[in-house]
């Protein structure tokens, strides 16, 4: 793991805006975080299973200690170029509005505690599924809404393939 650029808890001066855990976690050379509350876990990638019917944006699903887990092309909609797994990779298993899904990342940093930027979100552009972002001494880190990372058309996609599958969500 590399070490993280989040302040711990004690660092925090007392007068900081409202301060959220996060994990952060870098893909393809960018650092992101996601709310610590919607992380499961992390784990070691793996070959998913493809899942006809779903979109571009789903790579298939796992099971994972019994879930069903959808693992998701977080390269694709962040940097617009797709991924292809390798066992260098993690999946980043998150509570998604009601799916169990894994981003694939390149490495998970760990832990800490986000200060929003005095511009949050307005700082972080138009991507819808950006919460805001959170400056570090070492640059900016953009902090994912897991809720809002799939389109509603991709949503839909996913719920009727799953449905397709025989898997109950």
């Amino acid at each position: 793991m590399n070490p993280s650029a989040f302040a711990s808890e004690a660092a925090l001066p007392a007068r900081q805006p409202a301060a959220m855990q996060v994990l952060e976690f870098i893909c393809r050379g960018q650092r992101f975080a996601v709310p610590l509350t919607t992380v499961r876990r992390a784990v070691l990638s793996a070959r998913p299973v493809p899942l006809p019917g779903a979109s571009e944006i789903v790579l298939g699903v796992l099971d994972v200690g019994g879930d069903t887990v959808t693992v998701l092309d977080f390269a694709l909609r962040a940097t617009g170029r797709p991924t292809v797994i390798s066992p260098t990779q993690q999946f980043l298993i998150v509570e998604m509005d009601g799916f169990l899904c894994a981003l694939v990342v390149d490495a998970v940093v760990g832990p800490g505690t986000a200060v929003p930027d005095s511009a949050w979100p307005d700082a972080a552009g138009a991507a819808g599924y950006v919460d805001g972002v959170v400056r570090l001494p070492d640059g900016l880190c953009l902090v994912v809404d897991p809720a809002r990372f799939l389109f509603d058309h991709e949503r839909a996609q996913l719920t009727q393939a799953l449905g397709a599958a025989g898997e109950c969500h």
